[in-house]
């Protein structure tokens, strides 16, 4: 990560200190590490277009924007009452503009050995499993956005699953944004910790409605020896929403980890994902879909770090354009020295639907050693005419036969959702920004 412009005594510094008062019942190790957060944002400032890793996207609103933290807890009811019929058998934590809401979470039946609780509970209590963990992964150093959010997050849920704990439920973890967030900013922190031999699959959901603020979230994954963890993150903030997040994850020996990404919201919104194969054996799998539309930019940044022998990776991310819209991935495979029999591939596919639609596919490779498998590939085109034109000879309307075709597109990314309401949910959201919509729900 490229070094950005420092900003002293920014006005987010300020808000940090403005704070400190009612932080004084916190422990002091994340006391520690608020301060060391703030003290590396303050070093690093907002990333601008000279670094590589940000040349697309201009964050001036984001940088001349005071956007202090929420101070009020508006009202999401009606967003609520669609996260609990989402996946009804989930468990279920929502939090409301970054605080804890019980009303709207459900959290009976627990299974011993798992913990499953606001962040702030945890600290309130055993703090063992943060203390071990919290801000471990996220690197403050390297991210300003992460440096933000450890410095100034409010709340945040935290899953701990035990060792050789199979969790059969589902878990469905929910940041809503109401109105009284128009102008502020969001910190939202997850942090999931599943021990050696467990099971888990995670539902980390983000909605908003109108207004202008900023979404900050970071995320946290660590899976122990033989540890399986399948996190989605569906991302729907608003439309006028400034969605910067972070998710950070470890994969020990033999570990299996799993992040699918799904975007369609906000008006500017980046995700950087982070993922270290540590040990001997470790899996991870990276995958998206990204639904543009015009006005929209969305950005995914991968760093996949294989660290030891015998590694396996794959990365799959596929974007639809319409409008005038805007798209990025950018991905690195690092292969470190010592990583040999590492097996790692990475694709991105574009398809414009529009011709001012822009998509930019980077994905990079850097290897050192040897005796490895590597590849990777890219493309950014438009819907095959001759498909186009079999569809229409069939008596095909031009919408319904786009719809048809970029739905089979996108396909193989929907399929990669372990949890059966939430790959259902994804699909509608999916059929509502296609064309020819009626066509593509009755062949489906």
């Amino acid at each position: 990560m490229q070094q950005a412009v420092a900003i002293q005594n920014s006005v987010h510094g300020e808000h940090f200190h403005a704070r400190r008062k009612e932080r004084m019942g916190e422990p002091v190790w994340l006391l520690e590490r608020r301060t060391a957060a703030i003290e590396a944002f303050e070093k690093q400032g907002f990333p601008t277009r000279k670094q590589e890793a940000w040349r697309n996207l201009d964050l001036t609103p984001v940088a001349r924007g005071e956007f202090p933290p929420v101070s009020l807890v508006g009202e999401a009811a009606g967003l609520a009452e669609t996260i609990k019929q989402l996946v009804p058998d989930a468990y279920r934590l929502v939090f409301v503009d970054g605080r804890f809401s019980e009303a709207h979470s459900a959290l009976d039946d627990l299974p011993a050995g798992v913990t499953l609780l606001p962040i702030s509970a945890a600290l309130a209590g055993d703090d063992s499993v943060p203390a071990a963990h919290l801000a471990r992964l996220a690197a403050v150093e390297e991210h300003p956005f992460a440096a933000l959010n450890t410095a100034l997050f409010e709340d945040g849920a935290l899953l701990h699953v035990g060792r050789g704990i199979v969790l059969e439920r589902p878990v469905v973890v929910a940041y809503l944004a109401s109105a009284e967030a128009a102008g502020r900013a969001i910190y939202p922190r997850t942090l999931v910790v599943a021990e050696e031999g467990a099971e888990v699959r995670i539902a980390e959901l983000h909605q908003g409605g109108e207004g202008v603020y900023l979404n900050c979230p970071v995320t946290e994954i660590v899976a122990a020896a033989n540890a399986g963890v399948q996190h989605h993150i569906v991302q729907e903030s608003g439309r006028q929403a400034y969605h910067l997040g972070v998710v950070s994850g470890e994969a020990a020996r033999d570990a299996r980890l799993s992040v699918h990404s799904f975007a369609i919201g906000g008006k500017v919104a980046r995700t950087d994902l982070y993922g270290d194969l540590a040990a001997t054996g470790a899996q991870l799998e990276l995958d998206g879909l990204y639904l543009v539309s015009d006005g929209q930019y969305i950005d995914h940044h991968t760093w996949v770090r294989h660290l030891a022998e015998h590694g396996q990776s794959r990365q799959l991310f596929k974007g639809v354009l319409n409008g005038k819209s805007e798209a990025v991935f950018d991905g690195l495979v690092h292969v470190a020295k010592g990583a040999q029999k590492t097996d790692a591939r990475q694709e991105n596919r574009n398809l414009l639907l529009a011709k001012r639609a822009l998509a930019h596919s980077n994905p990079r490779l850097e290897i050192h050693t040897d005796d490895v498998k590597c590849s990777h590939g890219s493309t950014v085109g438009e819907l095959d005419p001759d498909a186009l034109f079999y569809l229409r000879s069939r008596g095909i309307g031009a919408d319904d036969a786009k719809g048809l075709l970029t739905y089979a597109f996108i396909g193989e990314v929907l399929e990669n959702v372990r949890i059966d309401a939430l790959r259902e949910y994804e699909r509608t959201l999916a059929k509502r920004y296609l064309p020819g919509e009626a066509t593509v729900k009755e062949v489906s």
